[in-house]
């Protein structure tokens, strides 16, 4: 045997199941616990506000971070999943954002709050959450659909479930044991990430070197093309890796190219300036009228986020609707909750909300890949994918800390009104898409809406 033929390069080989199943518990495991974590934390921020004395929009700076850098996260996540494999990052990053759970209930500042669960939590939940998903796309080919909705069902019965486990632990014991409990559920992710052993692999064959472009999409955010990290990684070594992941995530010459991207871009950053204000409030706002178990609101919205996602990705997959115009609806459906909240003041009334907006963030997040592909194409999906989440990170910077400031000089209601403006401008934006998209103004080669039945 030749020496080249010793060292052919070898490609995954998705088995669509085997092994694959277990690695896709361990995945819905790990979203249920990192994103049922992250979504309940709104309930300890009262006490944190309380401890440290600090005003809202501070205390809110500390939701701001941790997901603004978890969503701008994925070129990162690319390059230390292409350079040391899925499965120490995803243990890797369990052990820093436990260290980062527990190194802040020591801390003396609030700002030293931001930068261990902010920051540096932020990266590191990135690196757990966003490489358990990764892998699942290299184990499932045919049934990749179903295996993705599996795993991102994991989130929303996380959400449900912790809201009311933080919740009693608060009562129980206080914000800071109840952080250092919670980060050693996270170390628990170290268990799970161990089970995610790389994927089997076959010779790669020459079709696959034309035409394949191996692109990764998830609720969090999407990393770099892998097929441009590995042959950066060869050809330069890890210097130009890293400068080329930081070009990545500063590229937005493609919204200068494509009015459709820019306009879903402005869209998804105004969405997400809002998107994050319930989360937080929902907890004071209760309070506020005498509801003692804010926790199942916010539980609620979680729960009802699991039919949601699967039922707007059936649509999105079947095309009946457009995955643009599903994105328009939902938004719709969001502002309607949104605009209504200052009128609900009554605990079933909350539970409704949570229903209404439940199912619109929902819907939201499971048609982006979709529409993103209807307005770039294939081939600009990944730059376009990356585009859009530096866009919702800025968002989710931003919106916390003003609404915690709007809060602070008015009301906690006025805080959802800030959210309902920021989704209104969201609704301008993807209605125009949605109206660009229908006449052909935004229509790409991949769009192929023309020729279907699909609204």
């Amino acid at each position: 045997m030749s020496g080249k033929s010793t060292r052919q390069e070898r490609v995954p080989a998705p088995p669509d199941g085997g092994y694959g199943w277990g690695v896709l518990i361990a995945s819905f495991f790990i979203g249920f616990i990192i994103d049922g974590c992250m979504y309940s934390f709104g309930i300890v921020l009262p006490d944190i506000k309380d401890n440290f004395k600090e005003t809202q929009e501070k205390i809110n700076l500390l939701s701001s971070l941790n997901t603004g850098f978890l969503f701008c996260s994925g070129p990162i996540v690319a390059g230390l999943t292409n350079q040391l494999g899925i499965r120490p990052v995803v243990m890797g990053g369990a052990v820093v954002t436990a260290l980062c759970y527990v190194v802040s209930t020591y801390s003396p500042s609030i700002y030293l709050v931001m930068i261990s669960y902010g920051v540096i939590g932020g990266i590191s939940t990135g690196c757990t959450y966003i490489s358990s998903l990764i892998i699942i796309a290299q184990y499932f080919d045919k049934l990749q659909g179903v295996a993705t909705g599996v795993t991102m069902a994991g989130s929303g019965v996380g959400a449900y479930a912790f809201a009311k486990f933080s919740q009693i632990l608060i009562e129980s014991f206080g914000w800071k044991e109840t952080l250092i409990i919670l980060g050693s559920i996270i170390l628990q992710c170290c268990l799970l990430g161990a089970l995610l052993r790389p994927v089997p692999t076959k010779p790669k064959p020459k079709i696959y070197e034309q035409n394949l472009v191996e692109e990764v999409h998830t609720f969090s955010g999407s990393v770099l093309s892998l097929n441009e990290v590995r042959n950066i990684q060869k050809k330069k070594g890890t210097g130009s890796l890293i400068i080329s992941i930081l070009k990545e995530m500063g590229n937005v010459s493609l919204l200068g190219k494509n009015i459709g991207l820019l306009f879903i871009t402005l869209s998804n950053f105004f969405i997400f300036s809002g998107y994050f204000i319930p989360f937080l409030f929902i907890p004071i706002r209760a309070k506020q009228l005498d509801i003692a178990d804010s926790s199942f609101i916010l539980g609620l919205i979680g729960l009802v986020n699991i039919p949601s996602r699967l039922g707007f990705g059936f649509l999105a997959d079947a095309r009946l609707i457009s995955p643009i115009n599903l994105n328009t609806l939902c938004v719709i459906m969001a502002c309607g909750s949104l605009w209504s909240y200052s009128f609900l003041n009554t605990y079933n009334l909350q539970l409704l909300f949570a229903v209404w907006f439940g199912t619109a963030i929902g819907g939201l997040n499971c048609v982006t890949t979709p529409y993103l592909k209807d307005i770039v194409g294939m081939e600009n999906f990944s730059n376009a994918m990356g585009i859009i989440n530096l866009f919702r990170g800025v968002g989710c910077f931003l919106g916390p800390f003003l609404g915690g400031i709007i809060s602070e000089k008015f009301s906690v209601v006025a805080s959802f009104v800030y959210s309902a403006t920021m989704f209104s401008f969201g609704l301008i934006f993807a209605f125009l898409v949605s109206f660009g998209i229908r006449f052909g103004l935004f229509r790409t080669a991949s769009y192929k809406a023309a020729n279907t039945n699909e609204i």
